[in-house]
This record gives C-alpha cells, structure tokens and sequence, in this order.
C-alpha cells in the first residue's frame, strides 16, 4: 500500500486562535470637555454669556467630561440603593444605603444651583438658560442623581401658592447646601423634595388612592399609597391626594415626630434605568402634610410643577443623546478594521452625521424653552413658546433621544448589551426618565388642550417662528397651524403636532444661532422630506461637513 496514502489524510492539531480581546473604552477620555467641545451649545448661549459665566461653563464641562466623573458615576450606578429594613438592634428604618458616590453627585448638584439657581431674587433674565446648560452637561454623565435636584426645583414653583410655606422651606433650597442628614426640615441646612406623582396627570387627574383628611389649619393628614416615588430618601414628598373638596396638593416631610411611623416603604423598583436611584412603592398612614394651596385646586397646583419637569425631561433628555452620540463617535475615531477607519464608510458617516444634526436640534430645542422661561413675562411669544412648547418639546425630545441612543448602540456593535456600557446606560435612562413625568400620550393631550382653550397661544408662536424662518418655512407653519386645529379630538394628531411644533420651534433656534447648513438639512429632512426620523434616513450633500461642524475634534 501506497504509505502516502496515510500521509496525505494525517489530521493536524489546529493552531490555538488567539483569544478575543474586550472591547476597550476610548483611551483619550479627558479630552473632552463637555462645554467648549459642543458648538451647538456655546452657539446658542453665546448671545447671554459673559466671561464670568463662560469660565464656570467652562470649567464645568471639563469636570464632566473627565474621567473622574465618569468615575463617580460609574460608582454611583453599580452600588445603587439597597433598601435597609432594620437598624442593628432590629428596629424598623426603612432606609436606603446610599454610596459615597452618589452624595457626592449630590452636593455637586446642589452646589451648581440646579434646585435653585433659576429662582434667584435676581434681575438677571438668563438664569433658565445658565441652569439649563449645567443640567444639559450634567446628563451627558450621569442622570439618576438628577430626580430630586429636579423635583426640588420644579416643587419651588408649588410653594408659591402656600405662602408660608414658602418661607421656611425656600432659604433652605436657595442655600445650595447638600445635607445629608436624616432629620426634621428645622434642624437641617437643605433639603430636597422628590416628586410622588406618577400617575397623576392635570388632564386627567389623580391616579392612585392618596387620601387627604383635614387635621386644622392647613395640615392634612395623607393616607393611602403612592407608586413609583424616586429619592424616597427626600426630605418631602409632594403629593396630590383626594379630599373632600377634590384634587389637593400637599407637602408630606419624610422626617420628624410627627410622621414617626406613620410612612414606610411598602416595596422597591428595580427599573431598568436610573439605577444609581432608588424607587419605593411609599406608605402613608394618617401622615402629617402641608396643604399647598386651596382645597381641591391640586391639578392647578400640578399643572405649573409638571410644565417644570417637562422642561427638565427635555434638558435631560438632550444631554443624554449628546453624550451617546460622542462616545460612538470617540468609539469610532478609535475602532480600526482591516486597516480601514469605520469613519470611512459612507453609511457610518450618514448615520452619525443624522445623529449629530438631531442632537443639535435637541440642543437648541431645550435652549431656547429656557429661554423662553427667562422672558415669559415680558413676551407674549416666549410666554406661548413657554406653554405650549414645553409639553411638544416632551413628547419629541425623548422619542428623539431614546432612538439616538439605540442606534449609537448599534453602531458601536454587541458590546452594548452589558448593562454598564454607558450606551447601554444611555438607553435604559431614557426609558426610566419617560415614566417620570408621565406618558407621552398625556403630554400630547395636554397640549391639545391648552391649543383649545386659548388658540391665541399657538398664533403668538407661530407668528415668531413664521417670522425667524421666512418663506422657507410657510409651508411647514401652515401645516403645523392645521394639525393644531384638529389636535383636540384625535390623539393621533395631538402627537403628530407636538412633535412638528417641537421641530419647528428647534429649527427655528437652529438658524438663528448655528450654521446655515444643519438648520437647512434639519428643515429638508425632518420638517419638510418624507424620511422619518431614523438617523440614516437623510440626505446631505456632505455629511462629513456637518460631523465637523458639531462633533469634538479630539
């Protein structure tokens, strides 16, 4: 027999492959600095900065975009909050083991001003816009930490309908001290209120069983149980509970002997965002609150806090689609494949220049709703910008942002389904923030009915944005202007108006402060084109143009 035959067919052990290496993070990551390093923003401040405030922007920006605070915030996220029932000698608490990392956010937070700096006794008719830049920054990092800042601001609106209220709990928000201590308001240098108002809507009124009994005075006392409570750690509760005379606003302090034992933890959340944060299903019984407002007025009360946070959910929501879209983007500078950069390829840079262009769209949107908060009272457009384009700019912002930060991930590949990945985490915030301050759907109808009951609104609106866009935009306005008749008896078209208001209003802001070609791209694509809202679902004659335009060179 032929011995070549054996030969010829003798099975080698194969070579051993090389073992896979882990994606690593980008390795310049303090070389970008959040403020100095985003044109789209420093653009649409500039108009209102001076150097005071252009340096602590600028200092800002470098913190957040540091190693450091993503540090922090990692820390933060993967200790959340575990729920502590008992104290070492087996009594009941019902506390939270907060990490180190987490406070620390915290006193950062409060000691930037984002509780408190846009209610300054000051003349100064920026402040909306300064705060709205440190949260928009801010969210870029880390977002679970931001609930109760935003809480404390937007229930500071509530205190002015409880006037003494108001004076003893304001000097302890304005103060910008973080006080960690679980202890009655009057022994305390600041405090935080957290919003316990999921479910509730001033359109449709009070979803969950709170009830509210009269304990003289303006005291209540609040009964029942209140769902899906961030912070609830807080030093109060803000709450709409069902009285006798209907819907009531109430505050409720988590601390002091009037309500030892009457609140307790009934449960906690684990959502698959914000996870630096606790949520806790909160018990009250029979506990001691201040009433804020007449009786039965709680959704007038509701409707002016919800605007705030609705306000904060499109800042946040920004920020969050910003940091998503540069950390693909640093992710992509870094990447090589066969020696050729992914940048290179024509579909990669459509894509990210489709996201770039509707981050900055994001970003002049939530700007310029600041804005219009600084000047409500001296313009009747910014005033109905104010109204009205709060809760459009909700519904579009997260729908927006949510997408941006899914199709990051997807760009930068199967690394992204590990929970820590910050796209992973981007996307997952997104979902969680979406149930804060209630449903789209409740927004959009929210905002129909404030077109119904004074059409005057979206005529001082439009009138502004006509006159800024010129005839390049008297289609789009006219359109807009229809939608908004129809919105009141057809969810449908309710949130097909808030988003085109919401666009037209971004536009808007987009060519008057940045490039001629991103706001004109944004007009053709998503205003006017039949593309959708995909980020490769766009045209530009050079998308590389517009990537340069709006992304760090790092």
């Amino acid at each position: 027999m032929d011995d070549t035959v054996g030969r010829r067919f003798t099975w080698r052990r194969p070579e051993p492959a090389a073992a896979p290496q882990p994606a690593k993070p980008p390795e310049r990551s303090d070389a970008y600095n959040a403020y100095a390093d985003d044109p789209a923003l420093m653009a649409c401040l500039d108009p209102v900065l001076d150097d005071q405030a252009e340096d602590e922007l600028r200092a800002l920006g470098t913190f957040w975009g540091s190693s450091d605070a993503k540090e922090i915030a990692r820390l933060a996220v993967a200790a959340g909050q575990p729920l502590v029932r008992e104290d070492p000698y087996g009594n009941r608490i019902d506390s939270f083991d907060i990490h180190p990392a987490f406070r620390a956010l915290l006193k950062r937070g409060v000691a930037e001003g984002l509780p408190s700096a846009a209610w300054s006794d000051s003349d100064d008719r920026r402040l909306h816009r300064l705060r709205a830049a440190r949260l928009y920054m801010t969210a870029q990092c880390e977002r679970g930490h931001l609930l109760p800042l935003c809480g404390t601001h937007a229930a500071v609106a509530a205190l002015v309908y409880a006037p003494n209220l108001e004076g003893e709990l304001f000097p302890l928000i304005e103060g910008r001290v973080y006080d960690p201590f679980e202890l009655a308001s009057a022994d305390k240098e600041g405090i935080l209120i957290t919003l316990a108002t999921a479910g509730h809507s001033p359109t449709n009124g009070p979803a969950s069983g709170l009830r509210a009994d009269p304990a003289g005075g303006d005291r209540l006392r609040v009964s029942g149980i209140a769902p899906f409570v961030p912070s609830p750690t807080a030093d109060f509760f803000f709450v709409i509970a069902q009285s006798l005379d209907g819907p009531t606003a109430a505050l409720v302090p988590r601390y002091g002997g009037d309500n030892d034992g009457t609140i307790f933890v009934d449960g906690v959340t684990e959502p698959v965002g914000m996870r630096s944060q606790a949520f806790a299903s909160i018990r009250f019984e029979g506990a001691m609150a201040r009433r804020v407002g007449d009786p039965g007025r709680g959704l007038s009360v509701l409707r002016d806090v919800r605007t705030l946070s609705e306000l904060d959910t499109t800042i946040i929501a920004a920020g969050t689609a910003r940091g998503a879209v540069v950390g693909l983007y640093e992710t992509l500078r870094e990447r090589r494949s066969d020696d050729r950069a992914p940048l290179a390829e024509p579909e990669v840079m459509q894509s990210l220049a489709g996201m770039a262009m509707d981050v900055s769209a994001l970003t002049a949107l939530a700007l310029r709703l600041a804005g219009a908060f600084d000047q409500a009272f001296e313009r009747d457009s910014d005033h109905a910008i104010a109204r009205i384009g709060t809760p459009a700019a909700r519904v579009y912002a997260l729908g927006i942002a949510q997408r941006i930060a899914l199709e990051a991930a997807e760009l930068i590949g199967p690394v992204t389904l590990r929970a820590s990945h910050p796209a992973a985490l981007a996307a997952a915030d997104l979902a969680t923030l979406a149930h804060w301050d209630g449903s789209a759907s409740g927004a959009a109808t929210e905002l129909a009915g404030l077109v119904a009951r004074d059409p005057q609104l979206l005529r001082d609106c439009l009138d502004e944005v006509a006159a800024e866009l010129g005839s390049a935009g008297d289609s789009v306005v006219q359109q807009i202007e229809a939608l908004g008749e129809d919105t009141a008896g057809d969810v449908y078209f309710a949130h097909r108006f808030a988003e085109q208001l919401a666009m037209l209003i971004a536009v808007t802001t987009m060519r008057r402060h940045l490039p001629r070609v991103v706001g004109d791209a944004f007009l053709a694509n998503r205003l006017e084109g039949i593309y959708g809202h995909s980020a490769g679902a766009v045209q530009f004659e050079d998308p590389r143009e517009v990537i340069e335009l709006l992304l760090p060179d790092f």
